[in-house]
């Protein structure tokens, strides 16, 4: 077994950036370095070995709105429903094959009142942006470069809200290999139990969606 480090965010680009109306500043919508406090409170995740599991046990399902096909400059927005309650993450993967956690975001985090911002129920559909997050002013934005991305939807077990995303070695080749490479990531993670202290397993589930960017 491989010693167990911290994990913490790091920022970089992607395919869609978040947008505070009225704010005249197009902000990336990745993480910075440090927690606002608002988010000191998520649970640590750890590296450890784990063998191989479903993919989507919780039944997610992720939809584009308003479509695959998308303008740089467009607004969009994200529908989930699962059949089981779990955090939702979202992480896109621009043409470059750049990854990025586009929510929840600290910015986001920083500024709501709910504690489970990213809470999804089961059976009831789960809207990004939030339309508490929209009451605020946030949408999503469609930005450079044009091609081929994808978006990725995690669905925790347990209450996580900040992922600190791998260093690609490499580009990622489309939808089946992004779904290898981040469902082979974290089940490599453990969370830090908020009771006892200890490291506790954890079962992600993933749906993945392509999106065309023009």
């Amino acid at each position: 077994m491989s010693s167990a480090k911290p994990v913490f965010q790091k920022q970089s680009w992607l395919a869609l950036v978040l947008s505070a109306a009225g704010s005249g500043i197009v902000s990336a919508a990745p993480l910075p370095s440090a927690f606002p406090s608002a988010a000191r409170d998520t649970p640590m995740l750890w590296h450890v070995q784990a063998p191989r599991g479903s993919t989507n046990a919780a039944s997610v399902s992720l939809e584009i709105l308003p479509g695959p096909t998308v303008n740089i400059g467009g607004k969009v927005s994200f529908g989930l429903t699962a059949k089981k309650a779990g955090y939702l993450i979202l992480v896109d993967v621009d043409a470059e094959g750049r990854m990025s956690q586009i929510f929840p975001t600290a910015e986001l985090l920083a500024q709501s009142i709910e504690r489970d911002m990213n809470l999804v129920k089961p059976g009831v559909q789960f809207i990004v942006p939030t339309p508490a997050a929209q009451q605020r002013g946030f949408e999503y934005v469609v930005a450079p470069p044009a091609g081929s991305a994808v978006i990725v939807a995690i669905l925790s077990e347990r209450r996580v809200q900040l992922l600190d995303l791998p260093d690609v070695q490499r580009k990622i080749q489309g939808p089946a290999d992004t779904l290898s490479y981040l469902s082979d990531w974290t089940r490599q993670l453990r969370v830090t139990d908020s009771g006892s202290g200890k490291l506790v397993s954890n079962n992600w589930s993933f749906d993945i969606k392509s999106y065309s960017i023009k």
